[in-house]
């Protein structure tokens, strides 16, 4: 609240007097705002619930992300797995064909060392195999999902 100066004149006091209502208007206001309880806790309601979104939104996306790289990497692990084991396969093939088309022939007891090594690398695949069949799960079923998808295509055209 203002006091009046002797040097002001009696045209001045009504100024005053509303300048100083205008002043103590905006103070009501003000200390209203701040008992208004349930305003304010709306408020830091809607805030809570807007941080709470966006964190949830970055989690959701993040696991996202992390699915996918842990499936691509599971993928590409399983893919190489699948290769090396096809590639020794193919190597005890080729031996076993090679040993049997020079005439080499087991009997008895006895046994060719190509068929012996065809067996042993037979046995080192599925020892793999059986040790860590994740991968390999995960290669048969996108091979699996990506039959079904191109049977699915081929259908439709």
């Amino acid at each position: 609240m203002s006091t009046a100066s002797p040097s002001s004149g009696p045209d001045k006091v009504p100024q005053d007097i509303q300048h100083t209502r205008a002043e103590l208007g905006d103070t009501v206001a003000a200390l209203a705002a701040k008992t208004d309880v349930k305003t304010r806790l709306g408020g830091k309601a809607t805030s809570a619930a807007g941080g709470l979104r966006q964190r949830l939104t970055t989690a959701s996306q993040s696991a996202k992300t992390s699915a996918t790289q842990m499936f691509r990497t599971a993928s590409q692990k399983a893919s190489q797995r699948v290769a090396i084991a096809k590639q020794k396969t193919r190597q005890a093939m080729t031996k076993a064909r090679a040993s049997a088309s020079a005439g080499t022939q087991t009997t008895g007891k006895t046994e060719s060392t190509e068929v012996t090594s065809a067996r042993a690398v037979t046995e080192k695949v599925g020892t793999a195999v059986r040790a860590k069949p994740v991968p390999v799960l995960a290669a048969a079923g996108a091979a699996a999902a990506l039959t079904i998808v191109a049977y699915r295509r081929s259908r439709t055209r």
